[in-house]
């Protein structure tokens, strides 16, 4: 299964991991994706997603 949210699409991002000594490597950042059930359906969705659902729900 990707690392992609079902919600909003949310998936890998690329940026540079710096150095202490200023040497720059690209990199990849995952999204924190969590299983959870939301809706009586269980989905892989980023933390984001996951709050927003709880906020609407109370």
């Amino acid at each position: 299964m990707s690392r992609v949210c079902e919600i909003c699409g949310k998936g890998k991002m690329d940026g540079k991991t710096v150095s202490h000594a200023n040497n720059k490597a690209n990199r990849k950042y995952d999204a924190n994706l969590q299983e959870t059930e939301i809706n009586g359906k269980r989905v892989k969705a980023c933390t984001k997603c996951i709050k927003t659902a709880n906020k609407k729900a109370n």
